[in-house]
């Protein structure tokens, strides 16, 4: 049967089913949950493919009899929202009121109602997108709540909502255009609000915005905000000028963001001038405090040499945990273990990376002439499977801690999760290759669970091969000890035979597996890297290039074998090209070898675990401490002794030396 319905899927446009064919299709009920590949269960599921095919074929009367077949389906829903929205211009408003009263424990509910606002207000139908509105934080909705509120006459409280929707410091939403125009003719814009969003544009970053809302204002007042533009985009040359020479609040405001954009230009500079100017203007303590810091920071950021003194320079009020932590990295890469030990000594609260603080107050105590003190805290800190644990247990040159707990597995709790109508959506969804859409209700769901349907759920999702929302399930509170859980092992064939063809430990391949997109083979970053190992497709084609694979087509990265292919591939490249150096080739994977490069110490070879530690970017730091620590546990899962991560990794050689290159 399943065939005829696909022939009519095809072009031979036929719309319609016979009886019989409704009523093989009707024959066939919800099975137990158990049994997930009984005969049923698999037509049913393509069914609803056919279904979706049907409604996007625009073949209604094909749609309309599946969807009567379906509707002990778990995803039925999903067929009455897509024809729902369809024709949500004509849909009764009780329709649509009953499907979210129906579906409310799905995500569909808020998508439709949102799509429903949108409909409502291009309809002009004003009361009715008042009392449907539900306050969501949507800029355009907001907007045209507000409008509508007008429109309405309900006028209580728009101006001040109108205002705080306008007073951003980047270009609103086009949907606000014609709010803000009634506003304007309100006479609301003051020059004080003006100015207002002109500072929130210029601390966001936004010179252009703020040049353009200076329109408003008189010509004297405009060209104070093209100074102040200029000194964002030209900060020596606006510096220079004569009107920046007499004292004001405002003066000192363009002063001081001059000079610190100056100080990203060039730090010395930066600093130079400002040590030279300060004194010319009235400005508060808090301020010099502000830019004096900043800049110190800056320095400290890009490896400055002189960072530490103008670190320590710093007034006592200017001294906070970001100068503390930046003296303290500062000390790392100079090898200063004194000058560690008083940074980490002083912190007010290292209490948010407190493993790290104990690893590094150990080494400082190590090279200063107290190694009783420095074993106390290295061996606490071995009893930790973590990166610092590893690290601590290589200077005590004990084996490293890693053992697994599982999370017991409650029959009874798991049936009882398995008869929640969005546990076996979120299953269907899955199985039929929905998985954006199982997320949503996945987690939805576990917004209403407790701490032990959470454990139970991410049991669930494991067994399904969901790792990527078993591992952030467990995460959310704080259940780590599951090593099969957190730390599984798909595609052990493709890992195993491209970790031997390009010469590479399989549990590295695994660690940035897991790191880059825990196991969801379809997982695409927001800058849009994807798969497995989150290629970028630039990357992919230019690596398939150079190994002599074939240049995957759109779409193709996202299998696992190819991705992994390609993956592994490019890790191989960057091993190489960074002479064999893991820490290396690992932080070049996820921020590019050219920032890597930049990163390199200029004159003398750095121990790896400082050079980690001070890496600028804050992702990439995190990104090789994790994989190093997961290439351990993996290689732990795979039954071998792990190599220390003391021998995998290797000094960071200078700038000056030559590495392979690809």
């Amino acid at each position: 049967m399943l065939s005829r319905i696909n022939s009519m899927l095809t072009g031979r446009g036929v719309c319609c089913l016979s009886s019989g064919v409704c009523l093989y299709v009707l024959a066939f009920a919800l099975p137990a949950w158990s049994q997930d590949d009984v005969p049923a269960l698999t037509q049913q599921r393509q069914s609803y493919k056919l279904a979706r095919i049907a409604l996007t074929t625009e073949q209604t009367q094909v749609f309309k009899d599946l969807k009567e077949q379906l509707t002990n389906y778990p995803l039925y829903p999903y067929l009455v929202y897509e024809d729902l929205k369809r024709r949500l211009g004509s849909a009764p408003d009780a329709e649509i009121e009953r499907f979210i009263e129906t579906y409310a424990d799905t995500p569909l509910a808020y998508q439709l109602r949102g799509l429903w606002l949108h409909e409502l207000f291009d309809q002009d139908r004003w009361t009715t997108f008042l009392d449907a509105y539900d306050g969501r934080a949507d800029p355009t909705l907001q907007c045209y709540d507000q409008r509508a509120r007008i429109r309405a006459g309900h006028l209580e409280g728009v101006i001040e909502a109108t205002k705080q929707l306008w007073l951003v410091g980047f270009s609103q939403v086009s949907a606000c255009d014609r709010l803000f125009e009634w506003f304007a003719s309100q006479d609301a814009f003051t020059d004080e609000i003006i100015w207002a969003r002109i500072d929130l544009a210029m601390q966001y970053g936004n010179p252009a915005l703020a040049g353009y809302l200076a329109k408003k204002l008189d010509a004297a007042d405009r060209a104070w905000v093209a100074l102040w533009q200029r000194a964002y985009s030209d900060p020596r040359g606006a510096l220079a000028e004569p009107a920046l020479r007499i004292d004001s609040d405002f003066t000192r405001k363009i002063v001081a963001d001059a000079v610190l954009r100056l100080a990203d230009q060039d730090v010395g500079r930066g600093k130079a001038v400002w040590e030279n100017l300060r004194a010319d203007y009235a400005f508060d303590t808090a301020e010099q405090d502000r830019v004096a810091r900043d800049i110190a920071l800056l320095s400290a950021y890009r490896h400055d040499p002189r960072a530490p003194a103008w670190l320590a320079a710093l007034p006592a009020s200017a001294v906070n945990d970001d100068v503390r932590t930046s003296q303290a990295r500062a000390a790392m890469r100079a090898s200063d273990w004194p000058a560690l030990r008083t940074a980490v000594e002083s912190m007010q609260d290292p209490s948010d990376e407190p493993l790290m603080w104990q690893y590094w107050h150990a080494k400082a105590l190590e090279h200063t002439g107290q190694p009783t003190k420095a074993r106390q805290l290295y061996r606490g800190l071995a009893k930790e499977r973590d990166y610092y644990g590893f690290l601590a247990a290589d200077r005590l040159k004990v084996e490293y801690t890693i053992e697994s707990e599982p999370l017991l597995a409650n029959k009874a709790a798991v049936g009882t999760l398995m008869e929640i109508p969005g546990i076996r959506r979120a299953y269907e969804l899955l199985r039929v290759d929905a998985e954006t859409e199982a997320r949503s209700e996945w987690n939805l769901l576990l917004k209403g669970f407790d701490v032990e349907q959470m454990k139970q759920a991410a049991v669930l999702a494991s067994k399904w091969g969901w790792h990527a929302d078993a591992i952030r399930t467990v995460a959310l509170i704080e259940e780590f000890d599951d090593l099969e859980l957190r730390f599984p092992m798909p595609y052990g064939d493709d890992v195993a035979h491209f970790a031997q063809a390009r010469e590479l430990d399989p549990a590295w391949i695994y660690g940035v597996i897991r790191r880059e997109s825990a196991f969801a083979a379809r997982a695409i970053s927001s800058a849009g890297a994807q798969g497995l190992m989150q290629l970028m497709p630039t990357t992919a084609s230019l690596t398939a290039q150079k190994a002599g694979l074939p240049v995957p087509t759109a779409g193709a990265v996202f299998d696992p074998e190819r991705n992994i292919e390609l993956g592994s591939a490019y890790l191989r490249e960057l091993f190489v090209h960074f002479g064999g150096n893991m820490a290396l080739a690992s932080a070049a994977y996820n921020a590019g070898p050219y920032r890597v490069q930049e990163w390199l110490p200029e004159h003398r070879a750095l121990p790896a675990d400082a050079w980690v530690e001070t890496i600028p970017y804050y992702e990439t730091r995190g990104y090789v401490q994790a994989v190093l620590a997961y290439t351990a546990v993996y290689e732990w899962k795979q039954g071998r002794a792990p190599v220390r991560l003391a021998e995998r990794m290797e000094p960071i050689p200078s700038a000056s030396q030559t590495f392979a290159r690809r």
